[in-house]
């Protein structure tokens, strides 16, 4: 990605461009077009840029997720050279696939240098809540995982409540309404 595409996702994301200027010049309409953002994560994994990756999730936040880039966030949760952790675990929440289940209880256990500051908390609690958001009987032994970890007590309590919450559920109980609203932001695809 050159520097004026990241200009103008960054333009479009602080309201300087309307959607509609950004499209015209971006060249496409990536909720009509998702497999330009998925060209602009997988090119930011193939070459290593922190700063196209930021411009890219920005891009699939905006315009909607794809249940197609799981594997790809995945695999971008598993490198060092990005600080982009934490957005790529709410976009798996957002998803709530099963198939991430592994990456996200690996990625809560990991410890990145930028996140010391709070001990890699705030990205553990990111990765136990979109365990908790699958809710599978998979999901749920994770959690019990963590909780029994050598993570911080917050994090393991968190993991704990998360558990309960999910213990508590019944079948005929609607999604919450974050849940909902985050819903909007996934492709049907």
């Amino acid at each position: 990605m050159d520097a004026a595409k990241r200009q103008l996702i960054w333009d479009l994301s602080q309201g300087v461009v309307s959607e509609d200027a950004f499209i015209a010049r971006f060249g496409a309409d990536p909720r009509t077009a998702p497999e330009r953002v998925a060209s602009e994560l997988e090119q930011s994994f193939a070459e290593r840029s922190a700063d196209d990756l930021r411009s890219a999730l920005t891009l699939a936040f905006r315009f909607g997720l794809s249940r197609q880039w799981a594997p790809l966030l995945c695999k971008l949760m598993e490198v060092d050279w990005h600080d982009s952790h934490e957005d790529i675990a709410q976009a798996l929440q957002d998803l709530s696939m099963p198939s991430t289940i592994d990456c996200l209880y690996r990625t809560a256990l990991r410890k990145h240098d930028y996140l010391a500051y709070n001990n890699n908390e705030s990205l553990a609690i990111k990765c136990i809540w979109a365990l908790h958001d699958i809710g599978t009987s998979e999901a749920i032994e994770k959690l019990q995982l963590l909780s029994q970890s050598d993570l911080s007590a917050s994090v393991r309590d968190r993991a704990l409540k998360r558990i309960s919450e999910l213990a508590a559920r019944r079948p005929d109980d609607p999604k919450p309404a974050y849940r909902r609203a985050r819903d909007g932001r996934v492709r049907p695809d």
